[in-house]
């Protein structure tokens, strides 16, 4: 039987906690006037990983006359916190329309686990997803919707990891095209979604997903959504669909403007 199959009937039978936080708005980060600095959660940095969160939002903001964003969303390796994976731009607004977009990003992490034997052996069989991200640069404009645009490369793999290290196991690797955006009225955002499919089979076929968020809200450039999931669907002659979700991250971020 192929092992990619008994890996992901695995995932699917098995209950296991992740870190999850529910969508509502944190305590506001304070932004002083001019360029200034914020951080969600507080002090955190790409070299300092939050306690309870697999990610740090950090940048700078400047509401002038120009509202310049600097916005870089670090998440961390669950087995080694030096290790990051990047979704980083830079947007530049002038009285509601869009000016400039650069988009940074880079890195590699495994920023999710499940543990599968949580109740019998703690950490001996986890299932970990790592994500890379490459390229980016200058947006392009859209001179009919004044808008700017680019785009990134997303890579890695879902595989079995024991006590903090990859097994042998054959993982589920995985590429794609990540999306960023700097439109009017200050709609600002990142979509990392990763999608996949296995090949054709008259016994199973699998379909993964994992929806990857960073959005500005109800065109607040103050009030930012990260939305971090996993979901798959696995089909089989015998049993029929199975459907399987998890939420890591689901956090609305609030900044409060300059005094």
């Amino acid at each position: 039987m192929n092992l990619i199959y008994l890996l992901l009937l695995v995932i699917a039978k098995v209950e296991a906690e992740v870190i999850q936080a529910q969508p509502g708005k944190s305590r506001p980060q304070r932004i002083l006037a001019g360029p200034s600095h914020f951080s969600f959660p507080p002090n955190c940095s790409k070299d300092a990983k939050p306690k309870d969160m697999p990610f740090c939002a950090t940048g700078e903001l400047d509401l002038g006359l120009k509202w310049v964003v600097n916005f870089d969303t670090y998440f961390f390796d669950a087995f080694d916190p030096t290790k990051t994976v990047l979704f980083g731009l830079n947007a530049t607004i002038n009285k509601g329309i869009p000016e400039s977009l650069e988009l940074r990003t880079g890195g590699c992490a495994v920023p999710y686990v499940v543990d599968l034997l949580p109740q019998l052996k703690p950490h001996l069989v986890e299932a970990g997803a790592k994500i890379c991200t490459s390229g980016g640069g200058p947006g392009k404009y859209d001179p009919k919707t004044k808008s700017y645009s680019a785009e990134f490369k997303i890579s890695g793999e879902v595989a079995i990891y024991s006590f903090g290290k990859r097994t042998p196991w054959p993982g589920l690797p995985f590429n794609a095209v990540g999306k960023a955006w700097l439109n009017p009225h200050f709609d600002i955002g990142f979509d990392a979604t990763v999608i996949y499919s296995s090949k054709g089979s008259t016994e199973y076929k699998i379909t993964l997903a994992f929806p990857n968020t960073m959005t500005t809200v109800n065109g607040s450039i103050l009030t930012w959504h990260i939305l971090e999931r996993m979901s798959f669907d696995m089909w089989t002659a015998k049993y029929g669909h199975r459907y399987t979700n998890r939420t890591f991250v689901d956090k609305i971020i609030q900044l409060q403007p300059p005094q």
